[in-house]
């Protein structure tokens, strides 16, 4: 790299960003991998916290009428 921060040929640049890119798309591929097997379990998970929520703000709407 030169003084003023930039790169010093494009060639250089684009390898650098290329790497880069390679390196996010391999970082995601393992996220994904990763997380595959629990997505239905978190998503269970949120389903059942927002059920709750709604019947107990139901319940409270239904003692607050009187």
């Amino acid at each position: 790299m030169n003084d003023k921060g930039g790169m010093k040929n494009p060639i250089s640049w684009l390898l650098h960003a290329s790497l880069v890119l390679l390196g996010a798309s391999i970082a995601l591929n393992l996220a994904i991998t990763f997380l595959e097997p629990v997505v239905p379990w978190l998503v269970g998970g949120f389903g059942l916290v927002a059920l709750v929520w709604c019947v107990v703000k139901f319940i409270q709407w239904r003692r607050s009428r009187w």
